[in-house]
């Protein structure tokens, strides 16, 4: 059962930490006695709920998979005795700190009902910086951007501070403020990034979070569009594009302290930077391994050549850097096979990581926060059909508890099991894919089936619990996650496959995953549709104006409908955008024979189209304009618009009404096997 700390063997010394200390143990929690037994660290009773009981997992109300995470990004403070986490409130995050015995409890709120909370970090006990985001339609963008704004608050005094806002009487507001470095050895400084004249090029200024006061330390360069440090916190590197360019500008500042253009330099046509080592003459690289992905090395700027490789996978690349949860260091790197990998660099947390890996067999662990003044941890484990749960570690008397479920009314033993496949194409390779079934698992056989390629396009899905994907198949629908060409993580040549193919290659992909989930016996070829998001609601659109016959219906959320249209908007209000707008759009034909707006009289079957007002990627307008069009033409079309969830559908209430229209939908055209 979910929440039941584990029996844990003798393991932390088996993983090569030393010392004579006692093995892991843990406390064996019944959640069905809520409030008779004692955990380490005192939770609201609503978040451990043990989840309702259902016979079967279609009997799951809708409102299970929409709300948003009851308990999530769990940090500890510096000193390892206060918690702080999300939780969802109205459809909301809210920021809950508390003392580890429960005392001391704070509900802090978004600053205002525009801006959404996003990622934070404890200063000290009582001082929390927060980065939070909000859509905003200024005249100045010339239509809706996402801003962010930086706040700190003091636990103490229950206050709010806008660490970037304007000084005496100027009106000018930074539209993204980031933060470049904690500073983690000072108690009352941060740098933070801020470019009030609006021209993409920030300047770096130190920042007192108990204040507001700040000063200056580096100013913007044309071309630069963020600044970082090296782990010494000096400013040592920037890199961006000029707003009507798409030249790639990289700056670097030696130890002597001039600044050379890494533009000019040989081995930046190959590698990457991604971080410093504590030498701040080595660089951590990005570039082409051995077995075709990218890989991680360490190379000398003094001499331009590569001192060792740090992680090379044979199938697929490195993803982001891996920050330590106290310093903000580069500690590792992660990666994505099925799930959600990271290879620590320090040997502590390696060690930590294959000890939990060890107590919690089955789960894929993270290692998600440290105190900085004790050897306290928190612990994320997860799976396929488990969304996730927090335990906490104090390495003193090797306890480790599990704190709370990241979703509290998700049973894991009713959700789908996701399964890796390969599938193989038109061009006799094969590309990798999710199948989510229902049933428990068991073979599937002649279902209703929905195809769910991702946004992106140069992203790519995995077999993490996905809210959506589990929706559907609790509904009886076979779920099909294609990773066409294109799809990043699989190496450069497949990514690059896919550039300049929408609607060629990556939507043949699309078509040949299909045609080959109805081969195997799994999809009833007559109740199939297309469904997707972002990019992928453009592929569920041009799915059924290339493939006729092949889907019963269309879904698509937050989609490109006129490719003309997103590659105008790009490049007119997106800084960097001529990089990757040339990547769009078919080798070889016109913009609008690959736009499912242009081809719209092409659609013989029943659409839906949704899509968000304060949507600042793709203007809800592409989806409102193409279900105008269709029902000029007398298609069978409907359109939902959100009031709120933005691109990413980040409110409980945007997801809600999404998946209640998608199942209507799609139990009317494709039915279901209930």
């Amino acid at each position: 059962m979910r929440g039941a700390s584990p029996s844990i063997a003798s393991i932390e010394s088996d993983a090569g930490v030393s010392g004579s200390s006692p093995p892991i143990t843990t406390n064996v929690f019944n959640r069905l006695f809520i409030g008779v037994f004692i955990t380490l660290i005192a939770i609201p009773s609503s978040l451990h709920a043990q989840p309702a009981v259902y016979e079967k997992p279609s009997d799951i109300p809708v409102e299970v998979f929409a709300a948003l995470p009851t308990f999530s990004s769990a940090l500890l403070s510096p000193s390892g005795k206060k918690l702080g986490y999300y939780v969802s409130m109205r459809g909301r995050r809210h920021l809950v700190a508390q003392n580890l015995d429960g005392s001391n409890r704070s509900l802090i709120p978004p600053w205002d009902k525009k801006l959404e909370l996003g990622s934070y970090f404890w200063k000290s006990d009582d001082l929390i910086v927060f980065s939070l985001s909000m859509t905003l339609n200024r005249r100045v963008f010339r239509g809706k951007t996402t801003e962010t704004r930086i706040m700190s608050f003091n636990l103490a005094t229950e206050e709010f501070r806008w660490l970037g806002k304007p000084k005496g009487r100027s009106r000018k507001v930074s539209q993204l403020e980031r933060i470049v470095d904690r500073l983690v050895d000072d108690p009352s400084h941060i740098l933070l990034q801020l470019d009030f004249d609006l021209d993409t090029t920030p300047s770096v200024y130190k920042v007192n979070i108990e204040t507001g006061k700040r000063k200056r330390r580096k100013g913007g360069r044309r071309g630069i569009n963020n600044w970082y440090t090296d782990q010494n916190s000096v400013i040592r590197f920037g890199a961006g594009y000029r707003p009507d360019s798409s030249k790639y500008n990289a700056t670097f500042r030696t130890t002597e302290g001039k600044w050379i253009d890494l533009t000019k330099v040989d081995w930046a046509d190959e590698y990457n930077i991604e971080g410093f080592s504590e030498d701040a003459n080595i660089l951590y690289v990005s570039g082409l391994s051995a077995y075709g992905t990218i890989g991680l090395f360490r190379l000398d700027i003094r001499s331009g050549e590569i001192i060792d490789s740090v992680f090379a996978h044979e199938k697929v690349d490195m993803g982001n850097m891996f920050n330590h949860p106290v310093t903000g260091r580069l500690a590792g790197v992660i990666y994505v096979d099925d799930f959600y990998r990271i290879k620590y660099f320090d040997k502590t947390l390696s060690s930590l990581q294959r000890s939990f890996t060890k107590a919690l067999p089955g789960e894929n662990i993270t290692i998600v926060g440290k105190a900085r003044d004790a050897e306290k941890y928190l612990v994320f484990a997860d799976s396929d059909t488990n969304p996730g749960d927090y335990y906490y570690y104090d390495r003193s008397n090797r306890q480790l508890d599990w704190i709370a479920a990241y979703r509290a009314s998700i049973d894991a033993s009713m959700m789908s099991p996701v399964k890796q496949v390969s599938i193989p194409v038109r061009d006799n390779s094969e590309i990798p894919a999710y199948l989510t079934q229902p049933n428990g698992g068991k073979t599937p056989e002649n279902l209703p089936a929905i195809i769910l390629p991702h946004g992106g396009p140069h992203a790519r899905d995995n077999a993490e619990w996905d809210w959506w994907s589990q929706f559907y198949a609790s509904r009886g629908y076979l779920v099909l996650q294609p990773n066409f060409r294109g799809s990043e993580g699989y190496g450069p040549a497949y990514e690059n496959a896919g550039k300049k193919q929408w609607g060629g290659l990556m939507q043949d992909d699309v078509t040949d995953a299909t045609r080959w989930l109805i081969a195997e016996g799994m999809a009833d070829p007559e109740r199939i549709c297309i469904a997707g998001a972002s990019y992928g609601g453009y592929a569920a659109l041009m799915g059924v104006i290339k493939e006729t016959e092949l889907y019963r219906c269309a879904i698509s959320v937050n989609g490109v409908t006129s490719l003309p249209r997103l590659k105008s908007e790009d490049r007119r209000r997106t800084v960097g955008s001529r990089a990757w707008t040339k990547n769009m759009g078919l080798e070889g034909v016109e913009d609008k024979a690959v736009s499912p707006y242009h081809r719209a009289d092409e659609i013989t079957v029943p659409v839906l189209l949704i899509s968000s007002v304060d949507d600042a990627r793709v203007p809800y307008e592409h989806s409102e304009d193409m279900h105008n069009k269709l029902k000029r033409l007398r298609k069978d079309s409907q359109y939902v618009k959100l009031e709120n969830g933005a691109h990413s559908m980040l409110t409980a209430e945007s997801r809600l009404i999404t998946l209640r229209e998608t199942e209507n939908f799609l139990r009317e055209h494709i039915g279901d096997r209930r």
